[in-house]
């Protein structure tokens, strides 16, 4: 609807010019009745009617001097101006403030009912052409920003002039913030409805403007500082506007005062959001924030060594079943193969690798176990989109296998128990006294006095016994002695024998069955 305002000095004539228009029939409603000049000035201000009708003849401020003082203040309004038969020549001096229409009083309905059924016309097509304008601006000023972040612009595009036109100010300092939006269900329509949404608020705050390119949602941040309370303001918008359809990662350009410089700035930001896999899931990062692989050190062992040693900890963890450790060995493991992986699929390909080889451990030591659902693992770990999930559900996977593993212990197992037990189903692998302590989360040197007040015999000893004693029965199942030595867990076969002898005061081959024993066997 179109504003009205009345001025006349005659309460009759604004009551009168109120009701004897069917004016929303035209597009119009009356907001304002004013009784001279002054107040109609007033009301102006107010109100910013888009039609003026006003009498030339008031006390206090006339009808020509209020024209003039409302064209002074910068008001288009359409103006209608009503007057008497012996007024028309003094009324022709409004003509250079652009009046649109002269009604004689008495005021024919007819006539006055043409005019405003003209100014409404026209009122209508300026708004139309004005609609049209700025529909055709903002394609122009989102085609520009498009090209702005792919970096296809020409350098007169990059001009300062080229920026007024689009824009309509002066560049002074902004900065870029480019959103990554994504689910399993994405969808166009969602992608829209995002943006549409963080359109709203960017506008209604005034902030600058919200556009699209084909890999992302971009949001330019004009002449506004970007402090932390409006970050997290901005944050919780874009979360908001993804309505838990989609998941996020944005991140913010520095602010520059140099619109080439940030031109050039947004190669970094997309580099960046290239590895959203290794940030946090709906949250908006600052460039200078994020931690690029080249920032990360540079690793001592191999690769492989690496996942070797640490798949063996993360069988013997399971195997404990300790949760705290669990959880923090994966946190670990998870900080330390950064500085090995700069991509997400070198690093889905190397936690795969680790875990494969866990489960073959856990399979080989306990394989009345199916662990058919538990490989799944490995798979569900190249559908995950953020580090951080991938950690919690390995998380809550292996805990879930640990507790299947150790649903037999009594739940007063002492820490002595679960080390026996440890190691006689280990005594073949290279352990030692640190490594317990570490999988029980105890000091070594506490541990090693507590195991043999328990046992009666040192960590090492008793080792060395559970060793020989399971090499006594493979050398009687007809094994060779280096292939005891080997399988008990000792490398050297020399040292093996020493150890044999120290223990039972004679050789392995004492041990070995004769010739004899096996043809009665047969």
């Amino acid at each position: 609807m179109y504003k009205v305002m009345i001025v006349d000095d005659e309460p009759m004539i604004r009551q009168g010019l109120q009701s004897l228009i069917e004016w929303e029939e035209y597009g119009f409603h009356v907001v304002a009745l004013a009784s001279n000049g002054v107040e109609a000035i007033e009301l102006y201000k107010e109100h910013n009617p888009d039609l003026i009708l006003v009498d030339i003849r008031m006390p206090i401020m006339d009808g020509i001097r209020t024209i003039g003082e409302l064209r002074q203040l910068g008001s288009k309004s359409r103006i209608l101006i009503l007057s008497g038969y012996g007024e028309f020549q003094y009324a022709q001096q409004a003509i250079r403030f652009k009046v649109d229409g002269y009604v004689l009083k008495p005021i024919d309905e007819n006539e006055l009912t043409l005019y405003i059924e003209k100014v409404s016309k026209e009122l209508n097509k300026s708004q139309q052409e004005a609609v049209i304008s700025t529909q055709t601006l903002a394609l122009l000023r989102e085609e520009w920003l498009k090209g702005f972040v792919e970096y296809e612009l020409q350098e007169a595009e990059l001009s300062l002039e080229h920026w007024k036109r689009l824009f309509t100010h002066p560049y002074s300092e902004a900065n870029i913030i480019l959103l990554d939006t994504y689910s399993r269900e994405h969808s166009l329509t969602t992608r829209n409805m995002i943006k549409q949404q963080l359109s709203s608020f960017i506008e209604d705050q005034k902030w600058g403007y919200v556009f699209s390119t084909d890999a992302y949602i971009g949001i330019l941040i004009n002449q506004v500082s970007m402090n932390q309370s409006k970050k997290e303001r901005l944050n919780n918008i874009i979360e908001l506007s993804c309505n838990q359809k989609a998941q996020f990662v944005a991140i913010m350009s520095a602010t520059h005062t140099d619109l080439k410089a940030l031109y050039e700035e947004l190669v970094q930001v997309k580099i960046a959001l290239k590895n959203r896999f290794f940030m946090h899931a709906n949250d908006l990062f600052e460039l200078n924030e994020i931690k690029l692989a080249h920032d990360f050190d540079k690793p001592e062992l191999p690769l492989s060594v690496f996942i070797d040693q640490m798949s063996q900890k993360l069988f013997y963890v399971i195997d404990v079943g300790n949760k705290t450790m669990l959880d923090e060995l994966l946190d670990q493991i998870a900080d330390l193969l950064r500085n090995y992986c700069e991509t997400e699929q070198q690093m889905k390909s190397s936690w795969a690798q680790l875990l494969t080889m866990v489960m073959n451990r856990i399979s080989a030591m306990h394989p009345q176990l199916a662990l058919e659902d538990d490989l799944k693992l490995v798979t569900q770990l190249y559908l995950t989109h953020h580090y951080h999930l991938m950690i919690d559900q390995l998380k809550l996977q292996l805990t879930s296998l640990m507790n299947r593993l150790t649903v037999t212990e009594s739940t007063n197992t002492t820490v002595m128990k679960q080390m026996i037990d440890f190691i006689d189903r280990h005594y073949a692998e290279p352990l030692r006294l640190e490594t317990m302590a570490d999988l029980f989360n105890y000091n070594s040197g506490y541990l090693g006095k507590m195991f043999k007040n328990h046992t009666g015999d040192s960590f090492n000893t008793y080792l060395d016994n559970v060793r020989i004693e399971q090499s006594i029965v493979m050398l009687q199942e007809g094994y060779k002695v280096h292939q005891v030595a080997e399988r008990v867990g000792y490398a050297n076969v020399d040292y093996f024998h020493s150890k044999f002898k120290k223990y039972k005061g004679v050789s392995p081959s004492a041990y070995k069955p004769t010739s004899m024993s096996k043809k009665s066997c047969e």
